[in-house]
C-alpha cells in the first residue's frame, strides 16, 4: 500500500491560510468587537463577544475572507421581535467605517441570524451574529431567526469544545481531515456546492460515530474510508431518485444543517463522491514500485492540487540541507538522511549560475 504520507502533509501545508489573510482575520474581528462593546445603542454583557465560525475551530483553508463573531446582549432583548434586533445592529454597524478608519466601502447586508459586513478595500468579511447566553457562556445560546421571526437555540461555543476534544481524542487527525474535505469540495464544485459547515458536520458524525475509525492510519487512507463511508450511508437515497436528500445533523443539537440541500444538488454531490472513492481506493491498492501511478490518481481527487513528487522532494531536500544531511554517494546521486551506503556529503555552495548571456 503507497500511502504517501509526506505529500499529503505538504497538501496540508498548502491550504493552511496564509499569513496575510491571517493577519487581518486576528487584528479587523478585534476592532469590531471594540467598537461594539463601546456602542451605547447596543447593550452587551461580558464577556461582550467571542469568535465562531471556521476560523475560530482552526478548520479554515485558503485565503481567509470570513470570520463569524458572536456578540453577546442583553437577555431584556428576548423581549423583541428578532427583526427589530438585527435591524438595531445593523443601524449601529453604520457607524463602522468612520470608527475604524477605513477607506474602502463597507455594505451592510441583513441576512437570516446576522448581520453581514463587506470591507471591499480589504476583501474581508464579517457576519455579525447577536445572541443572549440565558444560562451562561457555556450553556445554549438564543439567536434571532429573521425569516421564522422567533428565537432559537444556538450552541456554537460548545461545539468549538466538543470539536477540539475529540480532535485530541483522535491524536489531532480529525481537523486536518475536515480541511481536506473542504479543499476536496473547492477542487469539484463550481455550482450546487455542498456548504463547508455541512462537510464539517459529516466528517465529524462520521468519525465520532465510529463509521471512520483514525487510530494508525494515514491521511490517504482516512480520506479514502471517509468517502466511502459517506457513500455507503447516503447509497440508498441517492439510488432512490423519489428520496429526499439525507439528513446532515448538527453535531450539538441534532437538527438538519441540510435541510435545504436540492435532490439535483445532492445527486451531484454523491457522484463526485463516488468516483474520488473509486480513484482513492485504486491508488491505496498499488504497491511501492508504482508510486506515480498513485500520485496520479491522488490528483484526481484533489484535481491537479495533489503535490508532485518533485515538490515533495524538493521540500525534503530543503529540510535536510538545514540540518546539514544531504550525502551525494559513489555514483552521483544525491541521498536524503544518513545513507546505508558509502557517500559524502554535499558542500553548502551559494552558486546558482552565471547570469551573463552564454
Amino acid at each position: 500500500m503507497v500511502t504517501l504520507s509526506p505529500y499529503f502533509d505538504l497538501l496540508l501545508s498548502a491550504i493552511e491560510p496564509p499569513a496575510e489573510r491571517l493577519a487581518i482575520a486576528q487584528a479587523l474581528p478585534t476592532d469590531v468587537r471594540d467598537y461594539l462593546k463601546e456602542h451605547e445603542e447596543i447593550i452587551t454583557v461580558h464577556p461582550h463577544s467571542r469568535l465562531a465560525g471556521s476560523y475560530a475551530r482552526h478548520t479554515s483553508i485558503g485565503a481567509i475572507k470570513d470570520v463569524d463573531i458572536l456578540i453577546l446582549i442583553h437577555k431584556d432583548y428576548l423581549d423583541e421581535q428578532p427583526s427589530v434586533v438585527l435591524t438595531t445592529l445593523a443601524r449601529v454597524l453604520k457607524g463602522l467605517p468612520e470608527a475604524l478608519g477605513t477607506t474602502g466601502q463597507v455594505d451592510l447586508r441583513r441576512q437570516r441570524r446576522s448581520i453581514h459586513v463587506c470591507f471591499a478595500d480589504r476583501d474581508f468579511h464579517l457576519d455579525i451574529v447577536p445572541v443572549v447566553m440565558p444560562n451562561g457562556i457555556d450553556k445554549l445560546l438564543r439567536v434571532p431567526d429573521r425569516e421564522w421571526q422567533e428565537w432559537c437555540d444556538t450552541h456554537p461555543l460548545g461545539y468549538q469544545t466538543w470539536l477540539s476534544a475529540l480532535n485530541e481524542q483522535h491524536s489531532g487527525k480529525v481537523v486536518p481531515l475536515i480541511k481536506l474535505m473542504k479543499h476536496w469540495k473547492e477542487c469539484h464544485f463550481v455550482y450546487k456546492r455542498p456548504k463547508s459547515y455541512w462537510l464539517e458536520c459529516l466528517v465529524v458524525r462520521h468519525i465520532s460515530k465510529g463509521w471512520v475509525a483514525t487510530d494508525d492510519l494515514s491521511y490517504a487512507e482516512l480520506f479514502a474510508n471517509l468517502l466511502a463511508s459517506i457513500y455507503t450511508h447516503f447509497e440508498e437515497q441517492y439510488e432512490d431518485p423519489d428520496a429526499k436528500p439525507p439528513r446532515i445533523p448538527d453535531p450539538m443539537l441534532g437538527n438538519n444543517v441540510a435541510f435545504n440541500w436540492q435532490r439535483s444538488h445532492f445527486e451531484g454531490f454523491m457522484a463526485r463522491v463516488k468516483e474520488s472513492r473509486n480513484w482513492a481506493q485504486r491508488a491505496l491498492a498499488i504497491d511501492n514500485d508504482h508510486v506515480e501511478d498513485a500520485v496520479a490518481l491522488w490528483q484526481k481527487v484533489f484535481e491537479d492540487t495533489f503535490p508532485t513528487t518533485a515538490q515533495v522532494r524538493a521540500k525534503e531536500y530543503a529540510e535536510a540541507r538545514k540540518s546539514g544531511n544531504v550525502f551525494v554517494d559513489q555514483q552521483g546521486k544525491v541521498l536524503i538522511n544518513t545513507p546505508g551506503v558509502r557517500a559524502v556529503p554535499s558542500p553548502t555552495h551559494r552558486f546558482f549560475g552565471d547570469d551573463s548571456e552564454s
